[in-house]
């Protein structure tokens, strides 16, 4: 009996198991100017340059105090000139649906875009007169962006297609992920 027990004290057992990896996120956020916005075919740009040099996996786009009193009139982009990738946050909302000038709600607040929203713009200035501040999905996804360098020129560029209202961006920043 105790040859037994001394085998079995002198036993070990390996037990593998994966253990989870944890994701280190690091967010780089970057702030751009504001301005007015050219009343009529003319466009707002403000032109972010990043120096770091890192691939995105995310990317969400926050504009400031952005006012203008005819939604329908306005698209707004996003491009990183070195890749030459495009996204569009929103483009002349209720156009050609509401009417050929889009929806006559106004903007004036803080709007944020970012694949993580849910909430569709064009549904908010079709449902409110001042379309809420808060967070939003871009009419494009973001992830146009990822995978792509980090570094180079962010160009934010907002256009207004027609003359009659008017409007302007207090800054805006880019968050990089």
């Amino acid at each position: 009996m105790s040859k037994i027990v001394e085998e079995i004290r002198t036993a070990t057992a390996t037990v593998d198991f994966p253990l989870p990896s944890i994701r280190k996120t690091c967010i780089s956020t970057f702030v751009g100017n504001g301005g007015n916005i050219p009343d009529g075919y003319g466009s707002f740009q403000d032109d972010i340059v990043i120096t770091e040099n890192f691939t995105l996996t995310s990317v969400s786009v926050a504009l400031e105090n952005l006012a203008h009193t005819w939604v329908g009139d306005l698209t707004v982009r996003l491009r990183h000139l070195e890749s030459d990738t495009v996204v569009e946050l929103f483009r002349r909302p209720g156009q050609p649906y509401f009417s050929s000038s889009g929806y006559s709600n106004d903007l004036k607040g803080d709007y944020i875009f970012s694949d993580n929203n849910t909430c569709k713009f064009d549904v908010a200035a079709a449902e409110n007169p001042v379309i809420p501040g808060g967070n939003y999905a871009p009419l494009q996804s973001l992830c146009a962006f990822n995978n792509v360098s980090s570094a180079g020129t962010w160009r934010l560029i907002i256009t207004d297609c027609s003359a009659g209202d008017s409007g302007s961006l207090g800054s805006w920043s880019l968050n990089l992920e």
